[in-house]
């Protein structure tokens, strides 16, 4: 919800600072109530929504990660796993957090999922959202003011040579500008808040850059016009990743907690996968897989949505390329039933009927009684 939409449903209440007590996990003032209020109502509507991933076991993995970064904060935090092909997670003033399927999906490790629920946890333990809200308010009234100020004294308008610039583009640009610092100034924070937490919980602390290492080569791998969601709040430069690797120097050995992340998130992986395709984000699709393929889970499945991401894309060679990830895919591991499918139609269109009929009859052998059993049978007759 934009600040100043929230400045509106909260009335304008005034912010005293020496009311706050920072580490406590409840609203001390006005101002805080009210965005207690809109958190609590965003939260029952996504607790019943379509959006959130309806697997217990998952939710309470995640919730554990989110309570060991959180130490003492853990009873206030509540944590959602949502249905949103993105890099993102967020944590609302009231405790609670949603972590997108995106960044599950990205994340090769705990370690790396716990870097993100570490920040977020830092901002709600600052109560950075109060006090991003509280700047958004004064900027409003000062640029108010300055707007008054300045059409009392006869200026509509600042004329520089042929081009005019409107009053409410230069404040605006103001705004922006201050407002932007003041985020960059609890981003820092967070991150340093997060990284502690994350080395304090027994965590690898080098995992923490390679979070921002992967999103900047997916960012400048696919040349993004659009940020993606993360993007926007948290900007993935090098600097920070930087200032990651500089602390991760000298700090004790920890766990990247692999093998819980995948058991946690394997299961979901391939719906997760299959939700950015239906996007066609193929080329970051593709990083995604490439990457994951370097640790090495269910090559299988991997090799499979490789060539899922060739035969959408349908540029020249991607035939040959998608033929190959699928011939990959049915000789590894946690291959899907389709794999043998897809390898079979690309096989019937490269002309090879003998490979073809053997690959798409491994699949109805592996699949059982799939809906598409008649379409493939005709396919089978006509291969004979």
């Amino acid at each position: 919800m934009p600040a100043l939409m929230l400045l509106v449903l909260l009335g304008g209440c005034a912010f005293d600072a020496q009311r706050v007590d920072p580490k406590s996990p409840q609203p001390s003032q006005p101002m805080e109530e009210g965005l207690w209020e809109i958190s609590r109502k965003f939260e029952e509507a996504i607790a019943i929504s379509g959006r959130r991933v309806d697997d217990a076991a998952l939710e309470s993995y995640l919730q554990e990660v989110g309570c060991r970064v959180a130490g003492p904060h853990c009873p206030s935090i509540r944590v959602y796993p949502i249905i949103a092909p993105d890099f993102n997670a967020s944590m609302s003033p009231n405790g609670f957090m949603q972590v997108w399927t995106g960044l599950m999906l990205r994340a090769e490790n705990e370690a790396q999922l716990a870097t993100v629920l570490g920040h977020e946890v830092t901002h709600y333990v600052e109560r950075h959202s109060l006090e991003r809200l509280e700047a958004t308010r004064r900027t409003a009234n000062l640029l108010l003011a300055a707007q008054f100020g300045l059409f009392a004294g006869g200026y509509s308008a600042i004329s520089s040579g042929p081009v005019r610039v409107s009053l409410g583009d230069v404040t605006s640009l103001v705004a922006g500008g201050y407002l932007a610092a003041y985020s960059r100034e609890h981003e820092d924070e967070s991150d340093r808040g997060g990284f502690d937490q994350l080395v304090k919980s027994g965590y690898a602390a080098a995992e923490a850059s390679a979070v921002w290492r992967h999103l900047i080569a997916e960012q400048e791998t696919c040349d993004l016009q659009r940020p993606a969601a993360l993007f926007a709040s948290h900007p993935p430069t090098k600097e920070r990743m930087e200032t990651l690797e500089k602390l991760a120097n000298g700090a004790p050995a920890g766990e990247t907690g692999k093998e819980r992340f995948l058991a946690a998130t394997l299961p979901h992986r391939a719906g997760w996968i299959r939700q950015e395709l239906a996007q066609r984000r193929l080329c970051r699709v593709k990083v995604v897989l490439e990457r994951l393929l370097e640790q090495g889970a269910n090559p299988g499945e991997l090799h499979y949505f490789l060539g899922e991401v060739y035969r959408l894309r349908n540029e020249e060679g991607d035939d040959g390329k998608a033929l190959a990830a699928y011939s990959q895919a049915t000789v590894a591991a946690g291959a899907p039933p389709e794999a043998h499918r897809e390898l079979g139609l690309a096989l019937r269109r490269a002309g090879r009927r003998a490979d073809a009929s053997a690959a798409l009859q491994a699949y109805l052998d592996r699949a059982g009684t799939p809906q598409d059993a008649v379409m493939i049978q005709a396919y089978l007759e006509e291969l004979k």
